[in-house]
């Protein structure tokens, strides 16, 4: 009887358990190193001529924009903690994808003026920067 409770077996019952640990991480390694992956960087979408919507929401409810060449559609998620609003203001994004009015005097004098920090009329306007925007997946 082996530990299972159950008799006889082929190899895979009779396999030890750090070989069961080997088997299923080369299996692992496999399938991933096999799988196509899909991402795009936004910035090598941009270089090749995509064009980037307004901000919307993606099917998950994540905020990002649909960046497309006519052909085929790509939706970046949006990877920014706040953003400014004017001279004066400023809002933070919840994991959700809420705006969240912040104080922005209070935020400058904790943490002083951002200059990577993207202004919200430009996110809105589907005009942010690459380092403010995620991996690109394919848009259905």
């Amino acid at each position: 009887m082996n530990r299972n409770g159950t008799t006889g077996g082929g190899t895979m019952a009779k396999m030890k358990p750090m070989n069961w640990l080997g088997v299923s991480s080369m299996a692992i390694f496999l399938l991933a190193s096999i799988a196509p992956s899909h991402a795009e960087s936004y910035s090598n979408l941009q270089t090749g001529g995509y064009k980037t919507s307004k901000l919307t929401r993606g099917a998950s409810g994540a905020l990002g924009w649909i960046v497309s060449n006519g052909e085929k559609k790509f939706f970046c998620r949006m990877r920014v903690g706040a953003a400014y609003v004017g001279k004066t203001g400023m809002v933070g994004f919840t994991s959700s994808g809420r705006q969240i009015s912040e104080n922005r005097k209070v935020y400058e004098q904790r943490v002083g003026f951002d200059p990577t920090l993207p202004q919200l009329s430009d996110l809105k306007a589907g005009r942010p920067n690459a380092r403010d925007v995620g991996a690109c997946a394919p848009a259905k």
